[in-house]
């Protein structure tokens, strides 16, 4: 996730994008020389009308995609404060029925490492990377290659065995399967967020109209009677038309494993501090707090 921090903020965050945006840049200044010594076929009676539509119907369409592209971002960001909500409730409860017994305290603590681990596993199979180190040896008790659907479904049988065993009563079973079953739901929607891309048919067309409006403006203005400031318009135009339409392809993706992702190490560490205190070592953001990136 992109930052804004410090005086210098706004520029950093300008490189950074523009960093992402360097090929698209590079062939906006490509195709605006290509067309500077083209004659324009465009300046005729009705052609200002015609892009004028063209405008109108490139700015709706880029900006129902933008709109949708931020709806999913804002979605998935939702559903890792419920990650969080409900990692939080998963420790309050089990601090709520630990009666102190001995048979009891190897569970509720292998339950709080596990919950901890779950969430650092949910992170780095939503951006498709190995987990980062000292995760997997949060449970040895569990498989080092247990994906988080499987240390939730660990989870639930360590609280049958609690309730068979007759540690907690069937009111602590039920409001432990709860919170385990708001878990799931989140990990299943932030899925769907990563496996249901915007369709590639219809980003494809976005991506075309705003080339396309872009060129044809930019042709329109190259042919003006002020040719230098009308080069300029153009290539501002161009800029602001089809960088538009890569912002929102970049954030339609908030779990790819890159600078425009939602901060979720970060969740992972604050639940990490929740859980195990503080003073753990995954507890630590890994990232300074005037960072210009937290991942």
């Amino acid at each position: 996730m992109i930052r804004s921090v410090g005086k210098l903020g706004p520029l950093k965050v300008s490189w950074l994008v523009c960093q992402q945006m360097r090929w698209d840049l590079l062939a906006i200044v490509v195709v605006a020389a290509a067309l500077i010594p083209i004659p324009d076929p465009t300046q005729i009676d009705y052609a200002a009308a015609v892009l004028s539509v063209l405008g109108i119907g490139a700015s709706v369409f880029i900006g129902f995609r933008n709109t949708t592209a931020y709806n999913r971002w804002w979605e998935a960001r939702t559903l890792w404060g419920n990650i969080i909500i409900n990692s939080r409730a998963t420790h309050n409860t089990l601090c709520s029925v630990d009666s102190g017994a001995p048979e009891m305290t190897p569970i509720l603590d292998r339950m709080r490492r596990r919950q901890v681990r779950y969430s650092w596993q949910l992170a780095a199979e939503l951006r498709g990377v190995t987990p980062v180190p000292g995760v997997v040896e949060l449970t040895p008790e569990d498989p080092a290659d247990a994906t988080a659907v499987d240390l939730m479904t660990r989870q639930a049988v360590d609280i049958q065995a609690l309730s068979a065993a007759g540690s907690i009563d069937n009111q602590a079973r039920v409001m432990l399967m709860s919170v385990n079953t708001a878990l799931v739901s989140a990990q299943s929607g932030l899925e769907r967020i990563r496996n249901e891309p915007i369709p590639l048919q219809y980003e494809i067309f976005i991506r075309s109209l705003a080339w396309f409006f872009a060129v044809m403006a930019f042709s329109r203005l190259d042919g003006s009677a002020h040719p230098y400031a009308g080069v300029v318009i153009g290539l501002l135009l161009m800029v602001v038309f089809i960088g538009a339409e890569r912002l929102g392809h970049f954030i339609e993706t908030p779990m790819s494993n890159s600078i425009f992702d939602i901060a979720m190490y970060r969740f992972c560490s604050v639940i990490s501090g929740n859980l195990l205190g503080a003073g753990h070592p995954l507890a630590q953001p890994r990232e300074g707090p005037k960072a210009t990136i937290w991942m």
